[in-house]
């Protein structure tokens, strides 16, 4: 069980930087950096820059959805790829929290895991 760090944005599903989307640009780098997991989930409703309410319900609604990703990975690796994201991400959300990031065989189980109860930092 190693300490690190969540890295979770939060954007509209249209957004561009440099003529590519912006979703494409975060998951390339973070497989660039080689983060131990990533993943983009799309919202199948949210509001939009202006407030809108925008659905997937009608096409003409379903115009910039939400998406959020996020990346997990040890402190080091998650900051160094926090100032280069930073530097395509103008707008949105950016939030980094706590994790553990447990290592081993899938199915292992959570046998022998435990968790302090104070980590001496705010959640």
């Amino acid at each position: 069980m190693e300490d690190g760090l969540k890295l979770t944005t939060y954007f509209g599903e249209r957004q561009r930087v440099q003529g590519r989307f912006l979703a494409d640009v975060q998951l390339d780098l973070f497989g660039r950096h080689g983060l131990a997991t990533s993943v983009l989930m799309r919202g199948a409703e949210g509001f939009g820059l202006k407030h809108h309410l925008r659905s997937d319900r009608l096409l003409s609604l379903s115009e910039d959805l939400p998406l959020v990703s996020v990346a997990v990975d040890t402190r080091p690796r998650i900051e160094a790829v926090l100032d280069e994201l930073r530097s395509v991400q103008r707008t949105g959300l950016i939030t980094l929290e706590r994790a553990r990031l447990l290592r081993g065989e899938p199915g292992g189980g959570l046998d022998g895991v435990t968790l302090p109860e104070d980590l001496h930092e705010p959640t």
